[in-house]
């Protein structure tokens, strides 16, 4: 954890430095690209007049409670379609279908059907999580070999008991793994539902900044969502070296950590 976050740090220094610079030597116009110091300033006077605070921490439920039900449903279905392979030949179309219909177009109906709040914003983000962690949870369902289902029943295990000791390791790196793609759609889904209908979140205060031509709060809004989204991806790459110690991918960081 403590390495891809100084590296984070890292990279984000070198980028502010290098945007600093584009700024002084082309003498760029602030309506076009502010100096960091700018969109820093917009950032305390959102945070002092606009209550910062409250509009993120509207977003970050709508991230959380999306992101962990988008999650937990995509890890459910992937386990019914191995053990109901007609369930998925069914479902599969319209999953499909909803995960390619633009999220923009989606969001005016979720709206539409569960009102300003919070329910919309996190549906959509759901949507948006759920077909990367169902498809890549069935991806290591499927991966599991033969001779562990015929050792599962030679020792007589329950559905519960092969779930928990065959199935759910067997899954969780790529369930894992398609959690972490997730984490880095999720964000955008926010925005998107705020956008079009919401009196707090991050997008609201987005819309003010673009209403207004004011370019220092886009950035400083967009930066903000970014490091929200960066938090979540971090937190599953943190869950991932703490459950997947004996898995063969943290092995290799380890040793290059080393």
């Amino acid at each position: 954890m403590r390495g891809p976050f100084l590296t984070a740090i890292l990279s984000t220094g070198a980028f502010i430095a290098l945007w600093w610079l584009a700024v002084l030597l082309l003498e760029l116009p602030a309506y076009l690209l502010p100096a960091p110091h700018v969109v820093l300033d917009r950032v305390v006077f959102l945070a002092t007049n606009a209550d910062l605070l409250s509009h993120l921490a509207v977003s970050t439920s709508e991230l959380v409670f999306g992101f962990a039900l988008g999650s937990v449903v995509g890890a459910l279905a992937s386990a019914w379609f191995v053990h109901m392979p007609l369930a998925e030949r069914l479902l599969s179309p319209l999953i499909v279908l909803i995960q390619t219909a633009p999220k923009i177009a989606l969001a005016p109906l979720l709206v539409l059907w569960l009102g300003f709040g919070l329910s919309a914003k996190v549906v959509l983000v759901a949507i948006v999580v759920f077909l990367p962690v169902m498809a890549s949870t069935l991806a290591g369902l499927r991966a599991i070999p033969p001779s562990a289902w015929d050792l599962c029943q030679v020792l007589g295990l329950s559905p519960a008991a092969r779930f928990r000791q065959v199935e759910f390791p067997y899954a969780l790196p790529a369930m894992l793994a398609g959690m972490r793609i997730g984490s880095t759609q999720a964000v955008t889904a926010i925005v998107i539902g705020e956008l079009l209908g919401a009196k707090l979140g991050l997008g609201v205060l987005l819309a003010m900044g673009q209403e207004n031509n004011d370019a220092a709060i886009v950035i400083a809004i967009v930066a903000v969502l970014s490091m929200l989204g960066y938090a979540l991806y971090l937190l599953v790459h943190w869950c991932e070296r703490r459950l997947l110690g004996w898995h063969e991918s943290q092995r290799h960081l380890q040793v290059g950590a080393a």
